[in-house]
């Protein structure tokens, strides 16, 4: 077949090399001595194309065909590190086996092998567009990518080729081939060039039939007992225990225990692990299952130990030990259930949703899935956005097994788009998630940075900046950027190698890629929209001026304005207070993580930034931070302090608020500690008359109001007294106290005195109210439930009060 000669400067002039990722501008020396050969249409050729050769012998630096090429023999690169002749073909490829190096193939259609590809090192790169047909891929450290489907066994040692067929070079050669190639241990670099010269010649190389894994090679099961087991798996590293199955080892009837054995690779048509007669499976090879891995018995099921990689098409378990040595590829769900049960992975893992309900999974620092939570709101969210709806009762519990035995699709189809549409590029500009005072905001989730900006900014030139969606990806570092073009569609950019913006179509991975940032965009939406509260505006107003102590009343409304405006932000747009308007004050306060404390949050940090509030660490002596202290006992009563010599080296505590507040008793003064769980003390003042309404203001927000004072010892004794009596539950006593109830209040509220006795007696008090209220206590609540007597339900509601107060604060027993 005939080609035309071009030098690879003249190549690249005409721009023929953009799609390749090689700098070729740093070959100045041999741009004209470099030659690219360029096939016009399908063309066939009948000898071995040695790209290593034709770029060393040949000066031959790349082929491009224009159309179909094939190619009746080898295609091979012998050169794994430094440069090779790339082929770049623009339709599809067929050749009898493929061997990739340090070259650049690209191939815009199918890639078609009578019998191998092989990509090894990682100085390379192959990217195929369609499908790879052949009987064996097998990929060692290769950035190979392929975009359609493997029609061919794969062979992996590591992450390259998700779930791959064989990782084991023994069960992919030839007897005589492998004890010709392997070492001691077994290994196989794939660039071997003794491996490369019997490929290049067509000796055979490989076992027939290694696309075929069938339940018919299946080594017979046997029945055995435990010192079977015990040497298998004796060495294996263990979280709870010495080694797995080492608790069956001390059991008194360890000598009647049965264990299922398989000695090789195992193909099952489904595994469930209600298995009573066995205490555990024990596979010495890989186990594919074609179905399902599952058990309804959560509390105690058939363990299961796989000495090589695990392949299912779901795994819903829970209730015995599950430990797989290899990979573990799943390909819909990935579910445990329940605490009695854990499952280990010392490798890869592969699968599309992973749920933890109540459930521990142990994976290596080699698997990058993320497990979601099942009893966590926001990871419930996705999950419910990812499973099928079959899977849930009304309540949103699991109905996994009889759903999981129909045999139906687990997950929701992926959306599938042709197009991105204009009104798509906008939808996601006008999401509520920007503030009404931002054109820009970011989202992070899962590897994915997102950047949407609305446009409108002036820039240099005077111009108006136009809209744009960028969507970077840190893992697998894709960066996309999608704007309007001129023809009013919508266009796409993506990054090179080189760090070069290129155009290109949006084909399905671009689609795809869309459809993913429209997912997480999606989901923060409903994210924010769950944390938009609405606010008394007249309670926070009244709550705000409570702080004021000075005579000057425009300059405090200036600051209660800020405070006001503050908190009105955070309640009606939650996403872009914490990501985009406060974004190191939300860090610092742990939002992101934590956001249903916001709105209290910017009551906080509102009061502090107008100087009404302060914030001391407890993290250093408090004379570092004296200046704050003294700042705010300036503001709310003209006064400093000069600290104890203590102080040089011991932060602000309780203690030290209790003997400032005797301090401040003549002016009614009371410090106080605005308590949100943080662990700083958040300190501001007010009149010791004003502490109720403060309190019944601030709760609202999540803050709880500290006092912090010295008990009176004969005061407190008195109120013990008291305390013991009302532990009986009984109703007299109980309806005589309430007239205690402020001070006992007072002493368990403010960590008054005794305060270990005091957080004590109230569980204890509860305990005894709920165990006397009966069925009345324990359905309480619910809508049939039986009347709970008056008296009970007074001091149990007191008592709960409190018990929501205790979670959001930290106590402090001194």
């Amino acid at each position: 077949m005939n080609f035309k000669t071009l030098p690879l400067r003249a190549a690249l002039e005409n721009d023929l090399l953009d799609s390749l990722t090689t700098d070729y501008d740093l070959f100045e020396e041999n741009l004209d001595t470099l030659q690219i050969r360029i096939y016009e249409g399908d063309t066939v050729l009948n000898e071995i194309v040695d790209l290593y050769d034709l770029y060393y012998e040949q000066n031959i630096a790349g082929i491009i065909v224009n159309g179909h090429l094939t190619v009746n023999a080898p295609i091979i690169d012998f050169e794994p590190d430094t440069y090779s002749c790339f082929l770049q073909v623009h339709g599809s490829l067929t050749c009898t086996r493929l061997v990739a190096g340090c070259a650049e193939i690209i191939v815009n259609g199918d890639v078609n092998v009578a019998d191998v590809m092989v990509a090894y090192y990682n100085h390379g790169n192959v990217e195929i567009a369609g499908d790879l047909n052949g009987e064996l891929l097998i990929i060692d450290d290769h950035g190979a990518r392929i975009k359609g489907k493997i029609n061919a066994a794969t062979y992996c040692r590591g992450w390259q080729i998700p779930a791959a067929d064989y990782t084991d070079w023994k069960k992919i050669l030839i007897p005589d081939i492998a004890a010709q190639l392997l070492d001691e241990d077994n290994y196989l670099f794939a660039g071997d060039v003794r491996l490369l010269k019997l490929l290049q010649a067509g000796v055979p190389v490989f076992k027939p039939s290694l696309r075929h894994i069938s339940a018919d090679n299946n080594p017979a099961p046997q029945v055995v007992g435990f010192e079977a087991i015990k040497p298998l798996v004796q060495h294996l590293p263990a979280k709870y225990e010495d080694y797995p199955f080492a608790l069956a080892e001390k059991m008194p009837e360890r000598d009647d225990l049965k264990f299922l054995l398989y000695s090789g690779t195992t193909v099952l048509e489904s595994l469930d692990l209600d298995i009573p007669d066995y205490f555990g499976i024990v596979v010495t090879g890989d186990l594919i299952v074609n179905g399902n891995i599952v058990n309804e018995e959560t509390d105690g099921a058939c363990s299961l130990i796989v000495l090589g990689n695990l392949k299912a098409k779901n795994v819903i378990v829970g209730g015995q030990l599950i430990y797989v040595t290899g990979y573990v590829a799943v390909q819909e769900l990935l579910m445990g259930i329940y605490n009695h049960g854990e499952f280990n992975s010392q490798s890869y893992v592969w699968a599309p949703v992973v749920i933890a309900d109540d459930y521990r999974f142990h994976f290596s620092h080699l698997a990058t899935v993320k497990v979601l939570d099942f009893n966590d709101d926001d990871d419930k969210e996705i999950i419910r956005e990812k499973v099928i709806d079959e899977l849930f009762d009304q309540e949103d519990w699991f109905l996994y097994y009889t759903t999981v035995k129909e045999g139906i699709p687990l997950l929701k189809p992926a959306l599938q788009r042709n197009v991105i549409t204009k009104e798509d590029f906008l939808n996601l500009l006008h999401v509520p998630l920007f503030g009404p005072d931002h054109l820009r905001l970011a989202i992070n989730e899962d590897g994915w940075h997102i950047a949407l900006n609305k446009g409108g900014e002036i820039d240099e030139d005077g111009e108006a900046v136009p809209g744009s969606i960028t969507a970077i990806h840190t893992e697998n570092e894709k960066n996309y950027f999608w704007y309007i073009t001129d023809e009013d569609t919508i266009g796409t950019l993506i990054e090179d190698e080189a760090e070069n913006w290129v155009n290109v179509p949006n084909d399905a991975e671009v689609l795809k890629a869309f459809t993913t940032i429209e997912g997480y965009v999606n989901r923060k939406i409903k994210w924010n929209n769950k944390l938009i509260k609405t606010i008394d505006k007249d309670q926070l107003w009244k709550l705000i001026w409570m702080f004021r102590n000075t005579p000057d009343e425009t300059i405090f409304q200036g600051l209660a304005v800020s405070v006001f405006r503050r908190v009105l932000y955070a309640a009606e747009f939650p996403y872009a207070y914490i990501f985009t308007k406060y974004q190191e004050d939300s860090q610092h306060r742990g939002l992101a993580d934590s956001p249903y404390w916001l709105v209290g949050a910017a009551l906080l940090d509102g009061l502090i930034a107008a100087g009404l509030a302060g914030e001391i660490t407890r993290s250093v002596p408090l004379s570092e931070r004296v200046q704050e202290l003294n700042s705010i006992l300036d503001y709310y009563w003209g006064v400093h302090i000069t600290l104890h010599e203590r102080f040089v080296h011991d932060p602000i505590d309780k203690s030290f608020m209790c003997g400032l507040n005797g301090m401040l008793t003549e002016q009614q003064g009371a410090l106080l500690r605005l308590d949100a769980g943080v662990g700083s003390f958040i300190i501001a003042g007010t009149h010791v008359k004003d502490l109720d309404i403060l309190n019944e203001l601030m709760h609202p927000f999540g803050v709880f109001p500290k006092y912090f004072t010295d008990a009176d010892e004969e005061e407190e004794t008195e109120l013990k007294k008291i305390a013991e009596t009302l532990k009986s539950a009984d109703i007299t006593q109980l309806h005589e106290a309430r007239v205690h109830q402020p001070k006992l209040w007072d002493y368990v509220y403010n960590e008054r005195g005794d305060v270990k006795y005091w957080q004590e007696w109230i569980d204890d008090l509860k305990n005894k109210i709920e165990l006397a209220g009966g069925s009345a206590a324990i359905f309480r609540g619910e809508d049939d439930a039986p009347p709970m007597e008056p008296e009970l339900d007074h001091w149990l509601t007191w008592c709960e009060k409190y018990e929501a107060i205790s979670e959001e604060c930290n106590i402090i027993p001194e």
